[in-house]
């Protein structure tokens, strides 16, 4: 049966409010993203593109080594079964997947938010002891601003995160330092107002981040599929997965036993309330106060497919002695995506170089070119042949 994947990459608004209705921003940006489904896609699967996406383009990937699929606006419209794979579960695509007779495997919607929410994962790091020192939940302006004053020290403006119950790829949270000023208490209070809580941490000083990536069954033990190191920038914001890492890489980004074993019981217990399919949990190797390397096992839990995840499929691509990158960023960069700032530094760290890239977004959609494009990066040592 083909699948028919559905690009609601936003699907955490939703979550907060059923009825809302995407901003055209994110509308825009759900359709630039919609081709990032070919990672994982197959021969025959359709991806649900909002904004139409040439033939071409798809023609192009496929002789590349990417999956025969088609892109549709109008899946109403498809012919026969087809199961419907879609970022996230939500309350119009369960109605919408029953309207079309669609095939749906969807835990139910409570279980979908518990999973999804900041509480989940502050209660397990809380319970189990490994919360960030003075991390944790706030449900008025006055928490906010005691844990804000236990983080302070004298003459000192330390650097903090405020949280949004739902949030996703760096957004709906506040960065700051020191007191709060009137903007960042608008925003808090109309978090509040919407959510109930918001989550307060401490800003650290991270040194990488690692995706990893388990399917969760209905029953059963969930299986870690793989753990893939992510590029993030100064302010967090996702810039891609390696789903096969340089050596020298892998061998420095070793997440330890200990917290892989964390990780694979917050597995268990989104299991527990009822969750099942694709979830991605980030981890973050930090330096703490004395310089020491330190581990956050639950940076973020997401109960839903993440960039990471979908990165393992573009595995395919790999030719013998390759490693590969799967980039996220500006349309601007990827005409000389060999020779952006990006590659270039890992070029350089690793000692590799490009030996070529498969866009996986097209130029442009509808009447105008995407902001964002992806694209997968194979290398080879830059000493081979």
């Amino acid at each position: 049966m083909p699948r028919l994947f559905v690009p609601n990459f936003d699907f955490e608004h939703q979550l907060v409010d059923s009825a809302a209705q995407t901003p055209a921003r994110l509308s825009r940006l759900n359709a630039e993203l919609s081709t990032a489904w070919l990672a994982i896609a197959e021969d025959g699967d359709v991806l649900w593109t909002p904004e139409p996406v040439h033939s071409d383009f798809f023609r192009a990937a496929a002789e590349a080594g990417l999956p025969r699929v088609t892109g549709t606006m109008q899946p109403a419209r498809l012919p026969g079964p087809i199961e419907c794979v879609p970022w996230g579960w939500t309350d119009r695509l369960r109605v919408l997947s029953l309207e079309r007779g669609w095939t749906a495997d969807a835990p139910s919607a409570a279980a979908v938010a518990t999973a999804n929410s900041r509480e989940f994962s502050s209660r397990l790091e809380h319970a189990w002891n490994i919360a960030l020192p003075g991390a944790g939940p706030a449900a008025s302006m006055s928490d906010v601003e005691q844990r804000l004053n236990l983080l302070s020290a004298p003459n000192e403006r330390p650097r903090w995160v405020v949280k949004a119950q739902f949030g996703m790829a760096g957004r709906e949270r506040l960065l700051g330092s020191g007191p709060l000023a009137t903007p960042a208490e608008g925003w808090i209070r109309k978090r509040l107002a919407e959510d109930g809580l918001v989550f307060f941490e401490p800003w650290v000083d991270r040194v990488f981040e690692v995706g990893l990536q388990f399917d969760v069954p209905r029953s059963g033990t969930p299986v870690l599929l793989g753990c893939v190191p992510l590029l993030s920038n100064a302010g967090g914001q996702y810039r891609g997965s390696w789903f096969a890492p340089p050596v020298a890489l892998a061998t420095t980004q070793i997440v330890p036993a200990s917290t892989i074993e964390v990780c694979k019981n917050a597995a268990r217990r989104a299991q527990e309330i009822g969750y099942f399919g694709p979830l991605g949990i980030d981890v973050m190797c930090y330096r703490s106060a004395d310089g020491e390397p330190a581990w956050r096992p639950l940076q973020d839990i997401n109960a839903r497919w993440t960039m990471g995840r979908l990165s393992l499929g573009l595995r395919r691509l790999m030719q013998p002695g390759e490693c590969g990158f799967w980039w996220h960023g500006s349309a601007t960069e990827r005409p000389g995506l060999g020779e952006s700032i990006l590659v270039r530094q890992i070029c350089e760290i690793y000692d590799l170089r490009v030996s070529r890239t498969v866009p996986t977004s097209p130029d442009q959609i509808a009447a105008g070119p995407c902001g964002h494009a992806s694209a997968a990066i194979l290398f080879r040592p830059s000493t081979s042949a």
